[in-house]
């Protein structure tokens, strides 16, 4: 009765999964914090399994890959010739892993109010951009493997 758990399903059917999520919620409109907390969930769960996609297509050697979390996993798969243009764009300060990070910390903040020049709230203008940005991402990174 010692049976190893089967994988159901494929790191790259999860990304599209989490993608899914994303989009869900903000297709309902109802931008809540709990929601937020979930889109960006399952925005970085849906990077992690990209990567952990990318790492067994290119079959790549990297140990302890899969014990990462995304933001390190991305900036090792950042070093991979074919990859690393592209990647180390998103990296910059006007990529979506940027603008990941600096609307995680406005969620995190509370906005104050009394500053007039306050850090602006996420809204769902901001949630579609990051969303998009990614999702040319992936597929520009689709397309550059399919051509390799």
């Amino acid at each position: 009765m010692d049976s190893k758990p089967q994988k159901l399903v494929s790191a790259k059917e999860l990304v599209n999964l989490y993608i899914d999520i994303c989009d869900q919620i903000l297709v309902d409109n109802n931008l809540n914090q709990n929601n937020k907390y979930l889109f960006f969930s399952s925005l970085e769960q849906s990077i992690d399994q990209f990567a952990i996609n990318l790492h067994t297509e290119l079959d790549l050697n990297i140990s302890n890959f899969h014990d990462l979390n995304y933001s390190a996993k991305w900036q090792l798969l950042s070093n991979e010739a074919t990859l690393a243009n592209i990647i180390k764009r998103e990296m910059s300060d006007d990529g979506f892993l940027s603008d990941i990070l600096i609307a995680k910390d406005k969620l995190l903040i509370p906005i104050d109010t009394s500053i007039i020049a306050s850090n602006d709230p996420i809204n769902l203008k901001k949630l579609n951009s990051i969303l998009d940005k990614y999702k040319s991402f992936i597929l520009l990174l689709r397309k550059t493997l399919e051509e390799c």
